[in-house]
């Protein structure tokens, strides 16, 4: 049975997109391709936009009627309390696909970290294909228990752990997502006060949790967009990882 993804959609604009994803891979190279690679595969019928650095790219409640997949750059999801408070639900990367929400209306506003480039498709051709491969609505389901998982392990950092341990669970989420390693160099595009944001943490705490970090060997800080991993192991420990 397909998966219901949404309420209906514009056909015409499914329409157009079917024979892509019905269709098999040029290269017949199916069975290891991501839902980004399917996305990749039709990214010139998609809409390329251009966001500069914290320039929103949708608000909260705005109609889910488009689905993006970020080509560079560091994206945030927020959350606004009335009273201008923020939490960040999560850090997207290139690669990573938003928008895809059983919701008829987003439940976050998107902002760029950095300078973002990234396509849009109707939300409508994820109907369409959902319906029309097997193995795209396969990769659909995976991402959703993904997307579950990681709210469901961020809700364990945000309620059991320490400072320490929350910004070590950081650190190794972000590592792990870009493969960084034992001793390679961790890009930061976000700021302090955004992972403080995303933690539970004012931007004083994540700045003297960084500090004692560095005071006992789990990393360098040569500036303060980029962190050295020099113990791995011991960060895995403190997040609860080993």
């Amino acid at each position: 049975m397909p998966i219901a993804l949404n309420t209906a959609r514009s056909a015409p604009a499914a329409a157009a997109y079917k024979r892509y994803f019905v269709a098999g891979p040029v290269d017949g190279r199916s069975q290891n391709l991501t839902l980004a690679d399917w996305l990749e595969r039709i990214e010139a019928n998609g809409i390329k936009h251009s966001f500069a650095r914290n320039h929103p790219i949708f608000n909260q409640d705005d109609p889910a009627d488009q689905v993006y997949r970020i080509v560079s750059g560091t994206v945030r999801l927020c959350r606004y309390m009335p009273d201008g408070r923020r939490y960040i639900v999560d850090f997207l990367l290139p690669g990573d696909l938003m928008g895809l929400t059983e919701s008829p209306d987003l439940p976050a506003c998107a902002e760029a970290v950095t300078d973002v480039v990234l396509v849009s498709f109707p939300r409508a051709a994820f109907d369409q294909l959902a319906e029309g491969n097997s193995e795209v609505r396969s990769l659909l389901l995976r991402h959703l228990s993904n997307t579950l998982l990681t709210a469901q392990q961020h809700l364990f950092v945000l309620g059991c752990q320490k400072a320490r341990e929350r910004i070590a669970s950081f650190l190794v989420r972000l590592a792990d997502r870009v493969g960084a390693h034992c001793g390679d160099r961790l890009d930061l595009a976000m700021s302090r006060q955004d992972i403080g944001d995303h933690l539970g943490l004012t931007i004083e705490t994540v700045s003297r949790t960084l500090t004692a970090l560095r005071g006992t060997g789990e990393i360098l800080i040569p500036n303060a967009h980029q962190i050295v991993l020099r113990d791995m192991a011991a960060l895995r420990i403190l997040a609860a990882e080993a």
